[in-house]
């Protein structure tokens, strides 16, 4: 048995699903400030999920060292047929609908599991949740019903957000900017929108044959950030639902990736004339396009995003804390020397800080009555601040990690260089660390705009 064989037993966690670290279990990680005792216990069931799983899979759903794109197609469909049959993908559906209904806290804490063993994994399943949360959010229960089947049944689907375009990569996220530089054009046509554009990015995406395997049904569709006029404006920017099957879409071959290799094909998809019926636009009511977008695709989607980085921390602090009881130096363990004793203290003090402070702001998001809508610019700041904070200790974690681990670290075996390259993407989609603290700002003392616009 070599070093690396070592490593790997080490990383089977304890039967109570607590890999052995009583301040890493569900009872004490979780405030119940946030949440009930019986919702904890939820998480605590899936935790033993994910942990039983889900953890052993890790590096298949890469394709192993080599990237074999068969393996890791087949375990990432595999791994994502069994989240939905666990009921993963319909928590936050409500229950007239055939869902669990549960809230935004116990959707985030899955979150939060699921990206312990991978983040990318946790994304795709989060894109179905985005696309509930936004339809709930506009009130549109007629699209529900129509897709309860679909998100409520035994099959497993995947969906996708078309956010991003060339133009710039941050440009949607910008409230100066009013969606006037975003060039994917819906016009109104009788009882039809007809849909032009080009949108970066997204994924999972591509021809809808390529997500109809043995454990994946297909593809429910794209839910697509589009203007009604080319001049832009907050009142002329919708998001409208086209189905994955429509005529018109065109896709590029999947960018390959540093991290998330897999687990989300990302594509350029361009729209050429493509017909929707008009109900398919979510939005119903003037404004109500770009309130959605700044408060359930931006602002509560960096939330999200905080949530997954703080598993993906937590994941990185027990491989390096059962690396360092098992590395011995003059006979003690490395992680009871006061250097690194230190170190792994102080990336926990950040893991802890990170998930309190999205609980928190979740937890605000779901009233509203009190701390205003989501898509208020204070209330994106928190979002930001959550996602910002999350997005700083995930670097500073799996970069601390690799130091205190050296070559072990750096090891493929170990997986703690997957946890390095996943997190940086989602630090830095929807705007960004550097969007992020801009939206801070304009939180903390309102609006402003670039130089020269009117």
């Amino acid at each position: 048995m070599n070093d690396l064989d070592t490593i790997e037993q080490m990383h089977v966690p304890n039967a109570d699903g607590t890999g052995g670290y009583k301040l890493l279990s569900p009872a004490q990680k979780y405030n119940r400030a946030f949440c009930t005792a019986e919702e904890i216990e939820i998480v605590e069931h899936f935790r033993e999920f994910v942990n039983r799983e889900l953890m052993p899979h890790r590096q298949d759903m890469e394709g192993g060292w080599h990237r074999d794109p068969k393996l890791a197609k087949e375990t990432i469909h595999r791994l994502y047929s069994k989240l939905v049959d666990f009921g993963v993908t319909k928590v936050i559906l409500p229950t007239s609908f055939g869902g669990l209904g549960y809230t935004p806290v116990v959707r985030q804490m899955i979150n939060e599991e699921i990206s312990r063993a991978d983040i990318g994994l946790a994304t795709k399943v989060g894109k179905l949740h985005w696309a509930i949360s936004v339809m709930l959010a506009a009130k549109r229960d007629d699209l529900l019903e129509e897709f309860q089947p679909r998100i409520a049944g035994n099959e497993a689907w995947t969906a996708c957000f078309a956010i991003t375009e060339p133009a710039g990569g941050a440009n949607v996220e910008d409230p100066a900017l009013a969606y006037k530089t975003m060039n994917t054009i819906a016009r109104e046509d009788g009882d039809h929108y007809v849909i032009n554009g080009h949108k970066l990015w997204p994924g999972p995406s591509g021809p809808a044959e390529l997500f109809q395997t043995e454990h994946l049904k297909g593809h429910l569709g794209y839910w697509v950030c589009a203007i009604t006029d080319p001049a832009g404006g907050e009142d002329n920017v919708g998001i409208f639902y086209v189905p994955a099957d429509s005529d018109g879409l065109e896709f590029s071959s999947p960018y390959e990736k540093m991290g998330f290799c897999y687990s989300e094909a990302n594509t350029d998809i361009w729209f050429n004339e493509v017909r929707i019926p008009k109900r398919y636009r979510i939005d119903t009511e003037k404004g109500q396009g770009s309130k959605l977008i700044k408060g359930y695709v931006i602002g509560l989607g960096r939330l999200s995003g905080a949530a997954r980085l703080t598993g993906l921390s937590e994941a990185v602090l027990e491989i390096v804390m059962d690396w360092t009881q098992n590395r011995i130096i003059a006979g003690t363990p490395m992680r009871e020397r006061s250097l690194f004793a230190a170190t792994i203290a102080e990336m926990f003090r950040s893991i802890e800080i990170s998930r309190q402070y999205y609980l928190s702001a979740t937890y605000q998001a779901m009233n509203p009555e009190i701390y205003g809508n989501p898509w208020d610019a204070h209330m994106k700041a928190k979002f930001s601040a959550a996602r910002s904070f999350a997005g700083d200790t995930a670097q500073m974690v799996t970069n601390r990690g690799m130091q205190l681990m050296g070559s072990a670290g750096y090891a493929y075996e170990t997986n703690l260089e997957k946890y390095m390259r996943d997190y940086k993407i989602v630090q830095m989609w929807l705007g960004g660390a550097e969007r992020d603290r801009m939206d801070i700002a304009q939180g903390l003392y309102g609006p402003f705009k670039w130089a020269g616009d009117n």
